[in-house]
């Protein structure tokens, strides 16, 4: 019993003695299953950890990633940067006490360590101001406002690539300083930003008053046909000057005066248009219509600064009886008005056909041609195709090339300022029960005049 007592005694010796001797060697030795910056550091002592962490440190680059994918690299070293140690191998090795060496059995550790910094301020702000992202960066544009034919663009900021230093600085430090292996730039903040941008009080100022010139709508009527100072013809009315605007009381003038020389019959010869713009001439005589050009530019003038919808009819120093029209091309024709985005079929002097319509997308560069044309052939059940689209219509009657009228059952609205930005691809898109009626009653050679 008593050898049995003392076998068992020095096993548990035994035993002790190997846990202590694994557990002092595990006092300046990591664990089994442990990694320091992503690299092994297995049986390693602290002394070699230390190593590898200067190593690492003397070993890193950083690379800069700009806001249009183009990268840049740095060797912090060579830019005023020096590394020294800290105690953080010390604690980490503290946190793994190597009598709490069983643990590697299910345990694995895993730690990120990084060296101690020191910045030449002086000498990394120099190394960084000679980077090709900072020499070759672009400066942000502050967002503007253009005017056009069709009224305003609001052209957004561009954020530009030029760098902000101070930003940069810090935040290449706090990458350094975390060995983080990129940094970017953009998702840092270090790009400089444009001062006024869409959001900004200016634009809104400066469109909310283009948006009530604009918005203004007269139209003069003379007998049938009219004029319309639109949101295209106000637009040439206005001076942009930076982010203020003006309306410009001579460009009024000088239009108004347009539409005198274009209206105006008396001792002139007379110009007289169908429905808009089908033009006969006549001799002129002392009898006709005289627009007073100073009185309609002050009430035009007023009228837009006002924003106000109205149908007129000029001021005028000489007045005729009445206004009429006549028609230079017979009195059976197809008139396509693309501006007002309308058609109408005359035959015989009277009006079969009067419809909204969808002409060419403006935006694609497929306007319908401005053009007096006319039916070539009519055609049932045609297949139009195109570069990449085979549309079949039931009634097809094309006037010029390629373009026509066609019926369109696809489109649930016609009209408006659907051409601008979903028009068709050049024809004249027809309601399907508009389209059947000018198929049946017009012929070919029927003429079709097509306007803006």
């Amino acid at each position: 019993m008593q050898k049995r007592i003392r076998w068992w005694v020095w096993s548990l010796f035994a035993v002790l003695m190997i846990y202590v001797g694994i557990s002092v060697y595990f006092m300046d030795h990591f664990f089994p299953r442990t990694s320091i910056n992503h690299r092994n550091a297995e049986f390693l002592t602290t002394r070699q950890v230390k190593d590898m962490v200067m190593q690492q440190a003397r070993d890193y680059k950083l690379v800069l990633k700009g806001r249009q994918g183009e990268t840049e690299e740095l060797a912090p070293q060579s830019m005023g940067v020096s590394y020294y140690e800290t105690d953080a191998v010390d604690q980490i090795k503290r946190i793994q006490n190597g009598f709490l060496w069983p643990r590697i059995f299910w345990q694995a550790d895993s730690y990120q360590l990084t060296a101690g910094v020191t910045f030449d301020e002086e000498q990394l702000l120099e190394a960084l101001q000679g980077l090709r992202l900072v020499n070759e960066g672009e400066a942000p544009e502050n967002a503007w406002v253009e005017l056009t034919e069709e009224g305003y663009e609001l052209h957004e900021e561009e954020q530009g690539t030029c760098l902000d230093m101070q930003s940069l600085k810090e935040q290449v430090k706090g990458a350094i300083s975390n060995q983080l292996p990129e940094l970017d730039l953009e998702e840092s903040g270090c790009y400089r930003s444009p001062g006024i941008t869409v959001e900004s009080e200016k634009i809104a100022t400066l469109t909310d008053q283009l948006d009530h010139w604009l918005g203004a709508e007269v139209t003069y009527e003379f007998g049938p046909e009219s004029e319309v100072v639109d949101e295209k013809a106000i637009s040439g009315f206005i001076s942009l000057e930076g982010y203020e605007a003006r309306l410009n009381p001579e460009a009024v003038s000088a239009w108004v005066q347009q539409l005198a020389e274009k209206r105006d019959t008396y001792k002139k010869e007379r110009h007289f248009r169908s429905t808009l713009r089908g033009v006969i001439t006549v001799k002129g005589g002392n009898y006709g219509w005289q627009i007073d050009q100073e009185a309609e530019s002050e009430a035009l003038l007023a009228h837009i600064n006002e924003g106000e919808t109205i149908v007129k009819e000029p001021a005028y120093t000489q007045r005729g009886k009445l206004w009429s029209s006549n028609y230079d091309i017979g009195d059976t024709y197809i008139e396509v008005d693309m501006g007002a985005q309308h058609m109408w079929f005359y035959k015989d002097g009277s009006l079969v056909v009067d419809t909204d319509v969808v002409t060419g997308n403006m935006s694609r560069s497929y306007g319908t041609p401005a053009i007096v044309a006319s039916i070539q052939y009519k055609a049932r059940n045609a297949v139009l195709r195109g570069a990449n689209y085979a549309t079949p219509v039931k009634y097809w009657m094309p006037f010029y090339r390629n373009y026509g009228i066609h019926d369109a059952n696809w489109r649930a609205n016609f009209g408006g300022d659907i051409y601008k930005t979903n028009g068709s691809h050049g024809c004249v898109n027809t309601p399907p029960s508009n389209m059947k009626i000018i198929f049946e009653q017009a012929e070919k050679g029927t003429p079709v005049i097509l306007y803006y």
